[in-house]
């Protein structure tokens, strides 16, 4: 049986990046691997430049996702400064906006999914080392930075509530999670779609779509990048349209 540590992800806004981009950054209906790993690491007081603890963090955990209301997707506008094409070459973005005779200032568009409700789980790597789930959900009820829901923008609105359960399917550890929560509405949401990182964690399901998403983090200190991986979606019994 896999032990797994559930958590309610709940914001007034939500992003979850699919790709990086300076134009526009578009946000997927799912939470993100990078998301929640973030939560982890922010309720840890892993700093975002502590490249070996957010490595052990990654490696030591398993990620998934349900959808409960995907949000209602809204677009908003800010500003980006950049260097301009005569003077690319920066190391850093901090090195970038040391040039400030060379940066120039343009508007970018950035999506968000407004009043949405996901819930998010984790379980331990075979072997993994570092990391125990109850002192992770010890640092959910008392998180040592600000915790958000993709973006630093992004503030919760309900507790995490993380909570411990064991089963080997994790729609079941979903559904369980669900019907005996503390939030009395929340008792009657029903999950619409899943996402996995390991097929093999909704083991009675044959109807899992597979596809590439860059949100493996690699580095959220300089470079800001990430891999792909491969996500399984699997939509709910009686939900249709719901897949990407």
């Amino acid at each position: 049986m896999s032990e797994w540590l559930v958590v309610l992800l709940r914001a007034p806004l939500a992003s979850f990046a699919d790709a990086p981009g300076n134009t526009t950054r578009k946000t997927g209906d799912m939470p993100t691997r990078s998301a929640l790993l973030g939560l982890a690491a922010a309720a840890l007081g892993l700093r975002r430049d502590d490249q070996a603890g957010q490595d052990a963090l990654g490696a030591a955990l398993v990620t998934a996702a349900a959808q409960i209301h995907p949000g209602t997707l809204m677009t908003d506008f800010h500003t980006f400064q950049s260097l301009n094409q005569a003077a690319k070459g920066a190391a850093t973005r901090a090195d970038a906006l040391r040039r400030k005779d060379q940066v120039e200032t343009a508007i970018t568009r950035r999506d968000y999914r407004s009043d949405g409700l996901w819930l998010g789980a984790y379980r331990l790597r075979d072997g993994a080392e570092g990391v125990a789930l109850p002192d992770l959900a010890a640092a959910f009820a008392a998180p040592r930075f600000v915790l958000s829901l993709g973006r630093r923008a992004c503030a919760l609105s309900h507790p995490l509530d993380a909570r411990l359960i064991t089963h080997n399917d994790v729609r079941e550890a979903f559904a369980q999670y669900l019907a005996t929560s503390r939030t009395r509405a929340i008792r009657a949401e029903h999950p619409r779609l899943f996402s996995l990182e390991d097929r093999a964690d909704a083991r009675g399901s044959n109807e899992a779509v597979l596809h590439m998403r860059r949100d493996d983090p690699r580095d959220r200190s300089i470079r800001w990048s990430f891999a792909e991986r491969r996500e399984y979606r699997i939509v709910a019994a009686g939900d249709k349209e719901v897949l990407p």
